[in-house]
């Protein structure tokens, strides 16, 4: 069948995310050692993992701006107050927002998809907390490309992990499954929940690192650069793959 559409992941596909998120820890440690002395990187770090762990473990409906602050304080044993967790907070929030790093060609490969009159769409996950996906995605240069943006656990009840989310954001570009590419940097979310949506699915592995994770269903394709979604492409439509 004839691809009619493409289906993006948000972060670590269409932005660096990673990248983003490192650059804005690095911000709010250069303010936490305006404030502390005795802070250094190795520290910081060492605690940055443990607050990450407890965090990654909370229900991310139950999160909020502050709480990531509130925890490293209670790691650190520093004598941080409500206003150094807001200021710190806000840093960090504002770096997400405002800076974030796109993937290097990822606007030629849009204006090039757009051209091929695909219909385009994002499936993203719920975030670090409520509220901050969608300001994100509102800050998107890119977002006129695309024909429907979906946010799970926000514009749908479904999370990432459910086939049922990759469905509805099909429906909402009027196509059927299997006339849907979708890409994305995670196998055992993306790869695995398209997959049992009926999709053809592409790995987006920049570094080379994600195919080596263990996942229900293999992708349909790898790629380390956008660009090579055009290939494909014309391989599924021309029946050549």
């Amino acid at each position: 069948m004839k691809i009619k559409g493409i289906i993006f992941d948000f972060d670590n596909t269409l932005i660096n995310s990673s990248k983003t998120i490192d650059d804005a820890n690095k911000l709010v440690l250069n303010k936490i050692q305006e404030d502390f002395k005795t802070i250094d990187l190795k520290k910081f770090d060492s605690i940055l993992k443990k607050v990450q762990k407890r965090f990654d473990n909370l229900d991310p409906l139950k999160r909020y701006k502050r709480l990531f602050y509130e925890l490293f304080a209670e790691e650190s044993g520093l004598n941080i107050d409500t206003k150094k967790i807001d200021t710190y907070s806000e840093i960090f929030e504002s770096h997400l927002i405002n800076r974030m790093e796109f993937t290097e060609e990822v606007e030629e490969t849009l204006d090039r998809l757009k051209k091929m009159n695909l219909k385009l769409g994002i499936l993203t996950g719920e975030g670090l907390y409520p509220g901050l996906k969608k300001r994100t995605l509102d800050k998107f240069d890119y977002n006129e490309k695309f024909d429907a943006k979906v946010i799970a656990k926000n514009n749908i009840p479904e999370n990432k992990h459910d086939p049922n989310a990759f469905k509805k954001t099909a429906a909402m570009l009027k196509l059927k499954t299997y006339e849907v590419l979708f890409i994305g940097d995670t196998p055992e979310v993306d790869i695995d929940n398209a997959k049992a949506a009926g999709m053809k699915t592409v790995l987006f592995d920049r570094y080379n690192e994600e195919k080596k994770k263990t996942s229900k269903y293999k992708p349909d394709f790898i790629i380390e650069n956008l660009h090579d979604v055009y290939n494909i492409l014309d391989g599924l439509n021309q029946g050549l793959v």
